[in-house]
């Protein structure tokens, strides 16, 4: 993180601080907020509209206890995408590959500009913040790479992910990165259906699924999957 502020009231109590953290395509998240309590609107505007004079390409989640709707709003902020987390039983469709296309396992990918170039694919997406290197090295995170998928396109290039975690019969993943150009291609459809067949093969029942920036469609196309939404936090940009 960067930049922090923080803002004092009476006797030089703590009424809220924030940092920001660099954005690869959205400027800056912004990080804390406004402690709860009378002076918490108060007290979140003000810490925003100082944070914007500095930085006023930023984006922010409204969380109640930080930062309000209310107070986003106030300091000209609007909402643009939100984070979603959903759950349910595992989907049991079948993938169904584009053509020319590969998908194969994240634990047999040794290249690791290849790991990084299709975890960078998230890039774009408002809410996904920059890769470093080490966040690709086999086994970062304590991901299951066996369940893993990582996508090729036809010329050799990685093109896309799907990383998983495992906790008894529960696997958690973010929806697919794939590129900006194949993301109407069924290839997002593709890589989440490989991991959750290979999940299921491997004994698990239920899926939770994380977004951050996903558009309505792409929501919708998760849902009709037989998941149901259980967390919807907006993401508001100036």
């Amino acid at each position: 993180m960067s930049a922090p502020w923080t803002l004092h009231g009476g006797h030089q109590q703590v009424l809220g601080a924030i940092g920001l953290r660099l954005s690869p395509a959205h400027g800056a998240e912004v990080m804390g907020g406004a402690f709860a309590g009378p002076a918490q609107h108060e007290a979140a505007v003000a810490l925003l509209t100082a944070v914007l004079v500095a930085q006023p390409w930023l984006y922010a989640y409204a969380e109640a206890h930080l930062l309000p709707v209310e107070a986003l709003e106030a300091a000209g902020l609007r909402q643009v995408s939100a984070y979603t987390r959903m759950s349910g039983p595992l989907p049991a469709d079948l993938p169904s590959v584009p053509e020319g296309f590969r998908i194969v396992p994240l634990s047999e990918v040794e290249s690791l500009p290849d790991r990084l170039a299709a975890q960078q694919t998230y890039s774009d997406m408002i809410g996904h913040t920059i890769v470093p290197p080490e966040f690709v090295l086999p086994g970062a995170g304590g991901c299951d790479e066996g369940l893993s998928r990582l996508a090729y396109d036809p010329s050799g290039a990685a093109v896309g992910i799907c990383r998983v975690w495992r906790d008894g019969v529960e696997v958690a993943c973010t929806t697919p990165g794939v590129r900006p150009a194949l993301r109407a291609s069924g290839l997002r459809r593709a890589l989440l259906l490989s991991v959750c067949a290979a999940a299921r093969a491997a004994g698990a029942a239920r899926l939770k699924l994380e977004a951050w920036g996903d558009s309505e469609e792409q929501r919708a196309e998760d849902m009709a999957l037989g998941l149901s939404v259980e967390v919807v936090t907006p993401i508001y940009s100036a």
